[in-house]
């Protein structure tokens, strides 16, 4: 396996590896064939074995596809997606103590120990909840200079919120185009063709709530102004 050196010289697996590695679990686990998989989501067979192999890293179009064919959460390819909650379920409401007795910091996701993934084209998905959540996923994106989702317009179930944090993110929706500045923030719903795209040459970093299964609900129409 090849690995990517950090800080310290000591290496880490390549994130396309543990890409590949999930793709493999969850594929297997639903007894679906690679050919059956990529049939489903529009790609070629060789494609979704070089994305297991580690030899080639999905675009976030191909991304939501396998998420949606496979029936997992977009992140459930995340490095540690699989793992269980560092804490027993009936003690989640409250803190607790450890062995060592410090306190444990339960639903703290500090910056330096979030779980990424790191997409084709520059692009970076950082979790920002402890472990996967089924109702919505927060994250933060990065996004390389120059860095863009895909080069086409795609399209996935649900509803997405973005709230530009650092740099210029420009949004396609359908036929629209939105440069988000920072402090900006946009919600439509997925289902419409979209892309992300950073025109700088600086990092752009944003924030993202992606509900799978959401509607947009406009206001009550006998609602009155006050």
């Amino acid at each position: 396996m090849s690995t990517t050196p950090v800080n310290g010289g000591l290496p880490l697996p390549d994130p396309a590896h543990a890409i590949g590695e999930r793709l493999a679990v969850h594929r297997a686990r639903r007894g679906v064939k690679v050919s059956a998989l990529a049939r489903e989501i529009g790609v070629s067979p060789s494609l979704i074995s070089q994305i297991e192999r580690g030899q080639s890293r999905p675009s976030v179009s191909t991304l939501f596809a396998l998420a949606e064919a496979l029936d997992v959460p977009v992140d459930a390819f995340f490095r540690d997606g699989d793992q269980e909650p560092p804490w027993p379920a009936a003690d989640a409401p409250r803190l607790g103590l450890v062995t060592d007795g410090t306190r444990a910091e339960r639903h703290l996701v500090r910056r330096g120990e979030r779980s990424g993934i790191d997409i084709e084209g520059g692009v970076r998905w950082e979790r920002l909840t402890p472990t996967p959540m089924d109702e919505l996923e927060f994250m933060e994106l990065v996004y390389a200079p120059g860095a863009e989702s895909h080069a086409s317009l795609y399209r996935h179930p649900g509803v997405e919120m973005v709230m530009v944090l650092s740099g210029r993110l420009v949004i396609f929706v359908g036929f629209d185009r939105y440069d988000l500045e920072p402090g900006d923030s946009i919600c439509f719903p997925s289902s419409m063709p979209h892309r992300y795209l950073n025109p700088t040459e600086d990092t752009t970093r944003a924030v993202t709530v992606i509900l799978p299964d959401g509607e947009m609900h406009g206001p009550p129409t006998n609602q009155r102004r006050p």
